[in-house]
């Protein structure tokens, strides 16, 4: 069961956390908690299942990276583990992920490079390959910055409570 407090914390948090160098205080003080109650309430949900991650959105263009790029891989499995690894240790990728390559798309691992600039990017991505062993890639660049919209995941029909 959900309770009112529960509720609260929900659609305070689905509108983002405060940048600030206590945002859980904030929340808390917005709802009229406790910020040691928030923090255990949260833990709570994701103990339960109902939270799953929370996690910062960063608007890449206003932060002085235009050189953002989805770069697909062919990389054989037995070495997607190794690979992978690498690539996620490295601070100017955000993503790393597998997927089913299809036959006319034989690409299984996607990674996101971010830089400065294109060039920059792909100095990041040719630099990468050649860490890798790798020479079957390609690079997309975005062409637009997406706006990110949050859904709302609690919705007052869908349960009855109010």
């Amino acid at each position: 069961m959900i309770d009112s407090v529960d509720r609260q914390i929900i659609r305070r948090v689905q509108q983002g956390v405060p940048l600030a160098p206590a945002p859980y205080s904030i929340i808390a003080a917005e709802i009229g908690i406790a910020e040691e109650e928030l923090l255990a309430r949260l833990r709570h949900m994701k103990e339960r299942g109902m939270l799953r991650k929370m996690g910062a959105v960063l608007q890449h263009h206003k932060a002085g990276f235009h050189g953002n790029a989805l770069c697909c891989w062919q990389i054989p499995l037995e070495r997607v583990g190794a690979v992978s690894e690498k690539m996620s240790a490295c601070k100017y990728i955000s993503h790393v992920y597998l997927r089913k390559p299809h036959e006319k798309w034989p690409y299984n691992l996607y990674t996101v490079f971010h830089s400065q600039t294109r060039e920059a990017c792909l100095a990041l991505v040719e630099e990468m390959a050649e860490i890798i062993g790798i020479t079957e890639y390609q690079v997309l660049f975005s062409r637009k910055n997406w706006k990110r919209a949050r859904l709302p995941l609690l919705q007052e029909q869908e349960d009855g409570v109010q």
